[in-house]
C-alpha cells in the first residue's frame, strides 16, 4: 500500500513539473505588454535570419532603408514564445505581418505591391526575444505581390507594415501596430567640402549615408584624376548608429595645386562613387560647404522629406 502511494505521488509530482513550465511559457500576452512597431536596418552583408537573431535594443535611427539593405521590424511585445504552436511556426499564425505600398509611391498604371509574410516566405525571418519580436526582410530577395505578377521593393517605394499579434497568443484580442518606411538609393554625401584639401596635412572626411549602421565602406585616395592617377591609399570604415562614417587621409606627399580623387565604395551595397579636388598650399583658405545637421527620424512618409533635407534631392530616384 505504501509502495503504491509513493509511486502515485511521484508520478503526480513529475506531471506537475512537466506541465508548469509549459503553462508559464504559453501564458497569454496582455494588451499592456504590446508596444510600438519600429523600423531599423541591417547591412546588405547580413542575412535575414542573422538580422532577426541579432535584433536591437536601440531606438530606430530613421524610417528609411537603402534598397540593398535588410529591413528589421521590431514589435515591442513581452511574453511572445519563440515557437508559439505545435509546428514551431510563429510568423503567419500567432504573428501576422502585412506590407502595403503607400499609394503616393505607386507608379502610374501600376498596382500597389503587397506582402503577406509567412514562415516560408523567401528572404523573411522572425525571432522572438523576452521583450520584442523581430521580423527581418531582405529587400533584395523578398518578392511582393503586384497585380497578377511579383516584384521586389524598388527605390522610391514606401510601405506601411502592419504587425498583428493574434488571439492564438494573446488574451483573446488581436493587437495591431503599424510603421511606415521608404526605400531609398544607397548613397553617401560629404558633410564638408571635398573639392579642396590642404597639402601636407591630415584631413578627416565625414559623410552621411543612407546605408544601415554597421555597413563597411572603403574610402580611397589617389593623386590625379580620370585615367591618370598615382598610388592608391585606402581605409576601411564602418557606418555608425547615426548613419555617419569618417575616413582619414594624409596629404603629406601632395604638393599645392595637385589634383586628387576620393572614392567611397561598398561592393555588397552596390555603391561606388568618386569626387575630385585640388590641394591648396598650407595656410591658404579653402572653400567648404556648411555642414547640415538634419534629423531623419521623422515619422511616416515624412521620412522622404527628411532624407531630401539631409543629403539632397538628387539622391532620391523620382518615380514618374
Amino acid at each position: 500500500m505504501n509502495t503504491r502511494y509513493t509511486a502515485l505521488s511521484l508520478a503526480f509530482v513529475l506531471l506537475l513539473a512537466a506541465v508548469a513550465p509549459a503553462a508559464a511559457a504559453t501564458a497569454p500576452v496582455e494588451s499592456d505588454a504590446v508596444g510600438d512597431l519600429t523600423v531599423t536596418a541591417a547591412p546588405a552583408t547580413t542575412s535575414a535570419s542573422a538580422a532577426a537573431e541579432a535584433g536591437t535594443q536601440s531606438d530606430p535611427t530613421n524610417s528609411i532603408v537603402a534598397a540593398s539593405d535588410v529591413v528589421v521590424l521590431r514589435l515591442d511585445a513581452a511574453g511572445v514564445p519563440a515557437a508559439a504552436d505545435d509546428d514551431g511556426t510563429l510568423l503567419g499564425d500567432e504573428l501576422e505581418l502585412d506590407l502595403q505600398q503607400t499609394q503616393s509611391s505607386v507608379g502610374a498604371n501600376e498596382s500597389a505591391k503587397t506582402l503577406d509574410a509567412a514562415a516560408d516566405t523567401e528572404g523573411v525571418a522572425v525571432n522572438a526575444t523576452e521583450g520584442a519580436v523581430y521580423v527581418a526582410l531582405d529587400l533584395a530577395e523578398t518578392e511582393f505581390q503586384q497585380g497578377n505578377a511579383s516584384s521586389v521593393a524598388a527605390v522610391g517605394d514606401s510601405f506601411t507594415a502592419s504587425a498583428t499579434l493574434t488571439d492564438d497568443v494573446t488574451d483573446g484580442e488581436n493587437y495591431t501596430r503599424t510603421a511606415t518606411f521608404g526605400v531609398v538609393e544607397p548613397k553617401v554625401n560629404f558633410l564638408d567640402g571635398v573639392s579642396e584639401a590642404p597639402a601636407g596635412e591630415v584631413v578627416n572626411y565625414q559623410v552621411a549615408t543612407t546605408l544601415a549602421p554597421g555597413t563597411s565602406l572603403t574610402f580611397s585616395l589617389v593623386s590625379g584624376t580620370g585615367d591618370d592617377t598615382g598610388a592608391e591609399t585606402t581605409t576601411q570604415v564602418t557606418v555608425d548608429e547615426n548613419g555617419r562614417a569618417t575616413g582619414q587621409f594624409s596629404f603629406f606627399t601632395f604638393d599645392a595645386n595637385e589634383e586628387y580623387t576620393l572614392s567611397i565604395s561598398s561592393e555588397a551595397a552596390g555603391l561606388n562613387e568618386s569626387w575630385t579636388g585640388t590641394t591648396q598650399a598650407t595656410g591658404s583658405p579653402t572653400t567648404t560647404d556648411t555642414p547640415t545637421e538634419t534629423s531623419t527620424s521623422a515619422p511616416g512618409f515624412g521620412v522622404v522629406a527628411a532624407l531630401l533635407a539631409l543629403i539632397g534631392a538628387g539622391f532620391l530616384a523620382r518615380r514618374e
